[in-house]
């Protein structure tokens, strides 16, 4: 019988915790590969993975809105008038959708990502917020 034995594909950001910040649509597909017992394997260099978590879902701080020319045709102009689009950029998918990580590394499991994190980055750097607003404050330009 023939079937999906896995799910391949990139991401725009690894966050901490394995989540990503993909693009819009991956969410949809990492359920149904969940559902079907199908594992989802991502393929990204490791200048992608991030020191920051996701604390609470606010779609204004997570995604960015970009226009709807790109997935609608404007040829309708009565229904463009009566109807209001939001095309969100970037999906959130939990750690919990993905099996595997693949970068120029090598494979990692979402729970090992923490380690490659340390590695890459000083936890100084985990909060790059309070970094800008102290050297604000300091008056040192970056």
């Amino acid at each position: 019988s023939s079937g999906i034995n896995a799910e391949y594909g990139g991401t725009h950001t690894i966050m901490a915790d394995g989540a990503l910040r993909a693009p819009n649509g991956v969410h949809q597909l990492a359920m149904a590969a969940k559902y079907f017992s199908v594992p989802v394997i991502v393929c990204a260099a490791v200048y992608k993975l991030s020191p920051t978590h996701l604390c609470s879902y606010d779609p204004d701080a997570f995604n960015k809105v970009i226009g709807p020319e790109n997935m609608l045709n404007f040829s309708n102009e009565k229904l463009h008038s009566k109807v209001l689009i939001s095309n969100p950029d970037f999906d959130y998918v939990p750690s919990d959708f993905i099996e595997l990580f693949i970068t120029n590394t090598g494979g990692h499991a979402p729970s090992y990502l923490y380690r490659i994190i340390s590695e890459l980055y000083h936890p100084e750097d985990y909060d790059l917020d309070n970094m800008c607003v102290e050297a604000v404050e300091d008056d040192i330009c970056i």
